[in-house]
């Protein structure tokens, strides 16, 4: 394995190795640079599994081990999506908007079901089909970052690039992205602008089935309503709750993938010449770059009956997060896991989730980050930070703020 340090210039600095493990994971000032690293990992040598009590009440255990961490994200017979899948400060056990029907609040089989229906938007030959699409917005999205000397890589290209890539088949015209755009990016936040952002992308979904019933195309209201026109029991607020959930997570998910790609590469400059050079695989990259940028913080289940896990006993009805960035990190499972190896094989993350509920969208992202890292190794310039980047400050998700970047001869 080749292995890169951070460059010194830019290494961001942990914390002590003294963390308190009351620390509260869902304290947003922890996620401010970007670097909660350091808590996991010690909570990681304590134990596996903890139980955690919000500043605000809430409790729930805290899954940090990734043997664990597996076992949570695939036993949905034990740990159920139904009522829930990310914590909340005040009250875990309380009902969930939408839950029995979108495909991430859902179990087996009615999951499966939902799954089924907009699996046709992301077969591989339709994949295939995007990542030429994608190299096309990957290298003009890029383009007109060169010709303006650089700028800030998350709002001109990261938060660009899955949606121009996704929009045909999202059902999305060009008019309409700016205003999807600003609702997705609203909805991963903790406050009640999260919950607008998703209303927005709900409000917007109900207005495009009402006027494509009886439609032919091939996005994702139609490939919708082709599904219940098959057989398929599917209400409308099921078909606008999957929208939501697929527009949402697909386009959040590649979007911190994208920008955290970037960084983490500017940061280990030696791991990002030998990707050029081609002495490192892409798609081992790509599986490394995955593993490290972790976009998804966690992720919730509740218990249906009572349990065991990693030695701890759980109850029914406990809330169960599994914190993915953490797990990706288990030096049980990941030699070095704190060094990015961009040629790091096996390498099982935990990123694009396990079991049931593994992305469906997963290899759609894979086909984008491809498509970014062929047309940046290919460049005749490369990029540089400019000045620090800013971390979104939630314990939702792992993703940037701003990456400002210049370009400077490869």
């Amino acid at each position: 394995m080749i292995r890169h340090e951070a460059s010194p210039a830019i290494e961001k600095q942990g914390a002590s190795l003294s963390v308190s493990l009351t620390v509260d994971l869902l304290d947003s000032a922890l996620y401010a640079d970007g670097n909660p690293y350091e808590v996991w990992r010690a909570m990681r040598e304590a134990r596996p599994v903890h139980h955690q009590v919000a500043k605000t009440g809430s409790t729930y255990w805290a899954v940090v081990g990734h043997e664990a961490g597996r076992r949570v994200m695939t036993d949905w017979k034990v740990f159920t999506s139904t009522r829930g899948a990310m914590l909340r400060k005040d009250d875990n056990s309380a009902p969930y908007p939408g839950a029995g029907k979108m495909p991430v609040l859902t179990d087996p089989p009615r999951h499966t079901d939902l799954r089924r229906a907009v699996a046709p938007l992301f077969t591989p030959r339709a994949v295939a089909k995007l990542g030429t699409l994608a190299r096309e917005v990957a290298g003009s999205l890029l383009g007109g970052l060169r010709e303006r000397g650089g700028g800030d890589f998350v709002t001109d290209v990261a938060t660009r690039f899955p949606l121009a890539v996704q929009a045909e088949i999202l059902g999305v015209p060009p008019e309409d992205i700016s205003l999807i755009l600003d609702a997705t990016s609203r909805s991963v936040d903790e406050t009640e602008h999260g919950s607008s952002g998703h209303h927005d992308v709900m409000t917007y979904y109900l207005k495009a089935l009402g006027t494509r019933r009886g439609d032919a195309g091939r996005d994702l209201v139609t490939t919708l309503l082709a599904a219940r026109y098959r057989g398929l029991t599917l209400s409308d607020e099921e078909i606008v709750l999957t929208c939501d959930n697929v527009v949402v997570a697909g386009s959040q998910t590649a979007q911190h993938v994208v920008g955290g790609a970037l960084l983490a590469l500017l940061e280990h400059p030696a791991a990002w010449q030998a990707l050029r050079e081609g002495r490192v695989d892409v798609d081992s990259a790509i599986e490394e770059l995955l593993r490290w940028t972790s976009p998804a913080t966690h992720v919730m289940r509740t218990a249906v009956c009572d349990t065991e896990l990693a030695g701890t006993t759980i109850r029914a009805g406990d809330a169960v997060a599994v914190w993915i960035a953490s797990a990706n990190r288990d030096a049980t499972v990941f030699t070095d896991p704190d060094e990015l190896v961009l040629d790091r094989r096996p390498n099982p993350h935990l990123t694009l989730g396990a079991g049931a509920h593994f992305c469906l969208g997963g290899p759609l992202t894979r086909v984008m980050l491809r498509a970014l890292l062929e047309e940046l190794i290919e460049a005749d310039t490369s990029l540089a930070l400019a000045n620090p980047p800013g971390w979104q400050s939630t314990y939702a998700a792992n993703g940037l703020l701003s990456l400002p970047v210049t370009v400077v001869p490869a």
